[in-house]
């Protein structure tokens, strides 16, 4: 079995070549990742059944705190999927359908974007822009829910509803606000009522789990000063901060990334989340069906991936299910790969550490 292991917060992958009496895979994975220096955990699970799960490192090293399966960590983008299944979920109850353009929802829709579909905002077809503000805006900036439509409105359209891909956490952001004006509720609450709660999803979300402050890795980066940029230097690796400081601001305003990034999580909560999604607890079959169908792969002829709802949908020799997402706060790095029904999850705090196997 050729397992390829992406450092950063979370990476869940499931590999239908494994197999419950294969064993000398980890022995591997074991040397890897204690050779490179890496902080985190890995589990590894086949049916269902955990076959591998041991932690690295300090999830805290100024506190000498050791990672676990229950250290609390940013799982960036793979936030996408959850909002994602809540859109599904909405859709099963005939609350609103993939197909519905932006003027249900919103109000004065510039003609450019009338045409703009749920289908287009999960599939990164809408032809909005990447961030607010068009470039690599900050993360945790805080915005109103009016800013975020104003700034999805006013903005220009890469290409034509339909016509063209551009990863967009604008249309995530969208995303997360029509849940909320057809629920009249917060999105997060909807999260977890109708997909955390029942899949047992303890410390995924943004405000609304309880951590603990000793439970919450630490990012780590080696970021570069000028000077050490311009006589290649080497910069050290440097605590940069508890990656939910940000969530304590008011909770009227939310941070640039709600919808689309910025998720808590845990390897645990993402192996329960990866058993409640092989079952129909969360979704029915037809849900799962378009969660993971490759539907904009007309416009990537070229690539070997396509996007689905939520997810990145890879084509494999063995014509077998390969979904996976990825995503970073800058910091750390999260990687999650769904083969069926195998899965391997590890999580880090620290991006700089990074080896492949």
């Amino acid at each position: 079995m050729k397992i390829y292991i992406y450092i950063g917060v979370i990476l869940l992958t499931f590999i239908p070549t494994a197999s419950a009496e294969d064993k000398s895979s980890f022995k591997d994975w074991r040397d890897t990742v204690t050779k490179s220096n890496f902080s985190g955990v890995v589990l590894v699970a086949s049916e269902n059944k955990v076959l591998f799960k041991e932690a690295f490192g300090l999830a805290n090293r100024e506190k000498n705190i050791p990672f676990s399966e229950n250290t609390i960590l940013d799982i960036s983008s793979l936030t996408k999927q959850f909002t994602a299944a809540a859109i599904l979920k909405l859709q099963e109850s005939n609350q609103l359908s993939v197909n519905d353009s932006l003027t249900k929802f919103f109000n004065n829709v510039p003609n450019d974007k009338k045409k703009i579909t749920v289908h287009h905002l999960l599939t990164h077809t809408a032809g909005f822009i990447t961030n607010r503000g068009g470039g690599s805006s900050d993360l945790y900036d805080i915005v109103t829910k009016k800013e975020l439509i104003e700034t999805a409105l006013k903005s220009k359209l890469l290409a034509s509803p339909g016509q063209g891909y551009n990863y967009s956490n604008v249309g995530y952001n969208l995303l997360a606000i029509i849940i909320e004006k057809i629920t009249a509720d917060n999105y997060e609450d909807f999260y977890y009522e109708n997909l955390f709660e029942p899949a047992d999803l303890t410390e995924t979300g943004y405000r609304l789990p309880k951590r603990t402050v000793n439970g919450v890795a630490i990012n780590y980066g080696a970021d570069q000063t000028a000077y050490q940029r311009l006589f290649s230097i080497d910069a050290k690796s440097l605590p940069v901060g508890n990656p939910f400081q940000h969530l304590k601001s008011k909770e009227d305003p939310r941070f640039n990334m709600e919808g689309a990034g910025g998720m808590s999580s845990t390897v645990g909560d993402l192996f329960r989340w990866y058993m409640a999604l092989s079952s129909n607890l969360i979704l029915a079959d037809e849900s799962k069906k378009q969660l993971f169908l490759p539907h904009n792969s007309s416009l990537e002829k070229a690539s070997k991936s396509h996007y689905g709802y939520g997810w990145d949908i890879k084509s494999t020799t063995r014509g077998i299910l390969h979904a996976q997402h990825n995503g970073s706060n800058g910091y750390s790095f999260a990687d999650m790969h769904y083969f069926v029904d195998e899965n391997i999850i590890l999580a880090t705090n620290d991006i700089d550490v990074y080896p492949q196997l």
